[in-house]
């Protein structure tokens, strides 16, 4: 007979529960950190690669929101004197000049294209006519009682010496008219008369692109309606920002032949009798047309495309045809003669301008993408090791182990 130690079963290796349904397995906070870090090191390898392609890519286009003014004046300038249409002569004068323009984003546009409206006027600050400073809008000789110009458009010595309003449609990525579908090119030289369409403009007025590269392109100038190489001419450094100057050169254009339109404030010919012009006693009526050519310096901030200096040189002057009878081949009367350059007010904010466009392109395209790159990696090398401890160096391996045996160091 067997004693009851001998015949009784042991629970523990003989119950049928425990091999059929052994007990779950539960994960700790510890299994799950490795997976856990190789997630969130994955998620933020991602964001490092998606913010310079998807996102920073919506910062490099013209924004919906532009709107910027520039101011650039130009001293001991030469301006023809309308009120001299009145007198026995011509007359020029000198004068201190302003020019004034705004671009503002307008309709259409969309995410692909913007329309940039551009108002542009040069006024007189004042005038020296023999040796003494007055104002442009004191009575002068020939003006007539009612100070009117004579076609009744404008008083003579109204202080605006022309303004044009220039809208066109862009490429919101490379800056350069887009004039399909509902896009615009129109220039309006004077607010009585309509617009006049330029459907084939070609080349860059008001911005560059973003990332501006060094290499030649098309200028269009607004005057002429005429595109002209935009030739790169150097770097250089306007208030401690690096930018890329080029240079435009609109060459001698006779704006009565082109049928240019006339700015306000201009007369693209002149009839008068030669005596007028000083070219004779005579009354024989002569017509001399105006011609206009300029030359453009632009600093621009290649990161974003802005124009943050410029001087522009205009030499617009009267002559008569070639070969005209009794009158010298280098005859010239100015209408208007200036360099104008940005004023200091204006650099600083357009340098300030070009800052706050490259600031989200320089945060989340650089700065945020190599910290979550950084972190993206040390959470994943984390997860690796917390997964599979042999990925730890020996030294650190054999300190874990010494503080786990027995759960007491050795």
């Amino acid at each position: 007979m067997s004693s009851p130690s001998q015949s009784s079963p042991d629970p523990e290796t003989s119950s049928p529960d425990s091999e059929t349904h052994p007990q779950p397995h539960r994960w700790s906070t510890a299994d799950l950190a490795g997976p856990t870090l190789i997630f969130v090191g994955g998620f933020l390898l991602a964001v490092t690669i998606a913010l310079p392609t998807l996102l920073v890519g919506g910062f490099r286009t013209i924004p919906l929101s532009t709107d910027f003014t520039t101011v650039a004046t130009a001293d001991d300038a030469t301006i023809f004197d309308r009120c001299s249409l009145g007198t026995r002569s011509a007359r020029t004068v000198g004068a201190d000049l302003v020019r004034q323009q705004r671009v503002v984003a307008v309709q259409p546009s969309d995410e692909h294209r913007v329309t940039l409206q551009a108002g542009t006027s040069i006024q007189a600050e004042t005038l020296r006519i023999d040796d003494r400073e007055v104002d442009p809008g004191d009575p002068r000789p020939g003006a007539d009682p009612g100070n009117q110009s004579d076609d009744g458009s404008q008083p003579c010595n109204d202080a605006t010496v022309n303004a044009v309003k220039d809208r066109v449609t862009l490429d919101r990525k490379n800056a350069l008219p887009r004039l399909a579908a509902r896009g615009a090119s129109e220039i309006q030289y004077d607010s009585g008369q309509a617009a006049v369409l330029v459907p084939d403009r070609r080349g860059v007025t008001y911005l560059l692109p973003f990332d501006t590269e060094t290499a030649d392109r098309e200028f269009f100038d607004a005057v002429t309606r005429t595109a002209v190489p935009l030739v790169y001419d150097g770097d250089t450094e306007v208030r401690g920002r690096d930018v890329a100057r080029f240079r435009a050169e609109v060459p001698d254009t006779d704006l009565a032949r082109e049928a240019l339109g006339r700015p306000v404030g201009t007369n693209v010919s002149i009839t008068r009798p030669a005596s007028w012009f000083g070219v004779g006693d005579t009354s024989r009526p002569l017509t001399a047309d105006l011609h206009h050519r300029s030359s453009w310096d632009l600093a621009v901030d290649p990161r974003t495309g802005t124009i943050v200096d410029a001087t522009i040189t205009v030499d617009e002057v009267y002559r008569f045809p070639d070969g005209t009878p009794g009158v010298p081949d280098d005859f010239e009367l100015p209408h208007l003669r200036a360099t104008f350059t940005y004023d200091d007010d204006t650099q600083a904010r357009m340098t300030d301008l070009a800052a706050d466009l490259a600031s989200p392109i320089l945060i989340w395209g650089r700065l945020v993408p190599i910290g979550t790159g950084i972190l993206g990696v040390a959470a994943l090398l984390a997860g690796l090791i917390l997964i599979n401890p042999a990925w730890l160096p020996a030294r650190l391996r054999r300190q874990r182990d010494a503080k786990t045996v027995g759960g007491q160091p050795e």
